[in-house]
């Protein structure tokens, strides 16, 4: 059975950068792969994470609060890594 609540996990930007094309287009190649909705939230502004040019209008600069949410338990992986991701500084620091 599936899990239809939104799961959510907190971040933030960490490299100097913030969020530009080479890390936007990571994110959406890792959202991709779930099987239900992925999305990034940052000040107020909800967006698809498997569109690179989405992820850029939210204008993440270091130290942006974001909100990654997945609608099922079965992307815990896919969410995982983009936790991980962000955490890492996009491979940047």
């Amino acid at each position: 059975m599936k899990n239809s609540g939104i799961i959510a996990r907190r971040t933030s930007v960490k490299n100097e950068l913030g969020m530009h094309a080479r890390p936007a287009s990571k994110i959406a190649q890792i959202a991709e792969s779930a099987q239900s909705d992925v999305w990034l939230c940052a000040n107020s502004t909800k967006v698809d994470a498997t569109s690179i040019i989405d992820i850029l209008t939210l204008c993440a600069v270091k130290g942006t609060k974001i909100v990654i949410e997945i609608k099922n338990q079965e992307d815990r992986m896919v969410l995982d890594q983009i936790v991980d991701f962000f955490e890492a500084g996009f491979g940047e620091t």
